[in-house]
């Protein structure tokens, strides 16, 4: 898709332990199992379904997945299949920050100038070759523009207090937007107002050049940046593995997107994606609430949870394994359903 692809690698985050779903997957799998290696819909995980969707732009041998080692037994299960992905494994959890300077120091190494697309293994996109295609174009851009990293930003479909926010400064073609203020997680009379804003949800995919990203975690977490180099003298050595086990653990945690994405807003790049069901499942509402509309706009996949006795629509379709196409959902779902899942539904069924 692009011809840039030689300087072109994918980095996966799938380093969470995935503690705030842990209750609903243990209802699902009988343990806690971290959520990013959860099959909810149809028969991959979630983050297999991250490095198929990067496979659209990006070869699975430049593609790498950072992981914890305590995740071993699940890396193995999920990815023999994908033998190709280079498997980084930090020792243990030192934030987003570290988490991705470990494997971006190893693809910069390999190559000084290479252009990164990063992606968390936890969201649910349902167009994903629409998505892939707003990807391709962050990719142009940032070759044209080496100094910027690009964000991808959604609309908002939703009152939500727990993405990071992006407001729009002075705009560029094709739907680019310089950032005029970054937000994290910001609270409720915030979130009304950027919501008022029409400021946009940052989806935490990037775009941007290897040396870009380092410089800007240089500029803005240097303390990280000095800890790291007892690993990074070592990359691409013998002792690059075992260096790492060593010192990992003495690492600084910071976020990134407060740590970093906030300090940078001047060489922050936002495009809007439109069209495109986006969601981060990292919260139980937000997975179940996709997962009921799903049973609806994919009645022929496999749709994997458990369900509310609250809920006996989606208990009914569950029990049959599809939907009766004469019965009256949109009422029935008025006569159950919560607030926010009436949302959902008229929405599916306009």
């Amino acid at each position: 898709m692009n011809p840039n692809k030689e300087n072109l690698w994918g980095i996966v985050l799938a380093g969470g332990e995935g503690t705030r779903l842990r209750n609903y997957v243990t209802q699902i799998y009988g343990y806690p199992r971290p959520k990013q290696y959860c099959t909810f819909v149809g028969s991959r995980s979630m983050v297999q379904h991250t490095v198929d969707r990067l496979a659209f732009l990006i070869p699975y041998d430049k593609m790498m997945m950072i992981a914890n080692t305590s995740h071993s037994e699940f890396i193995k299960e999920e990815f023999g299949e994908y033998p190709e992905v280079n498997i980084v494994e930090q020792p243990c959890m030192r934030e987003t920050s570290a988490g991705l300077l470990l494997p971006l120091s190893k693809i910069h190494h390999n190559n000084p100038n290479s252009t990164i697309v990063m992606f968390p293994s936890d969201h649910f996109i349902l167009e994903e070759e629409k998505f892939m295609g707003y990807v391709d174009q962050a990719v142009n851009f940032v070759e044209n523009n080496p100094s910027k990293i690009v964000l991808l930003g959604v609309d908002a479909t939703r009152f939500e207090t727990g993405y990071g926010w992006i407001e729009k400064g002075e705009s560029y073609s094709n739907d680019f937007s310089d950032v005029k203020k970054f937000w994290e997680k910001p609270g409720t009379i915030t979130t009304k107002i950027l919501i008022e804003k029409k400021c946009l949800i940052n989806t935490f995919v990037l775009i941007g050049k290897s040396k870009t990203i380092i410089d800007c975690m240089k500029e803005c977490i240097p303390s990280l940046i000095k800890s790291f180099d007892s690993i990074g003298v070592h990359i691409g050595s013998e002792y690059e593995h075992v260096m790492t086990k060593r010192f990992f653990r003495y690492l600084p945690s910071f976020n990134f997107s407060k740590s970093v994405l906030e300090k940078i807003t001047n060489q922050l790049v936002v495009l809007n994606v439109k069209g495109v069901n986006w969601n981060d499942w990292g919260e139980e509402d937000r997975l179940i609430e996709d997962l009921e509309l799903l049973k609806y706009l994919l009645p022929n996949k496999e749709v994997k949870y458990r369900v509310d006795k609250k809920n006996p629509v989606i208990q009914r379709d569950l029990r049959t394994g599809k939907i009766n196409s004469s019965y009256n959902h949109l009422a029935e779902a008025n006569r159950f359903a919560t607030s926010s899942q009436l949302i959902t539904f008229h929405q599916a069924f306009k």
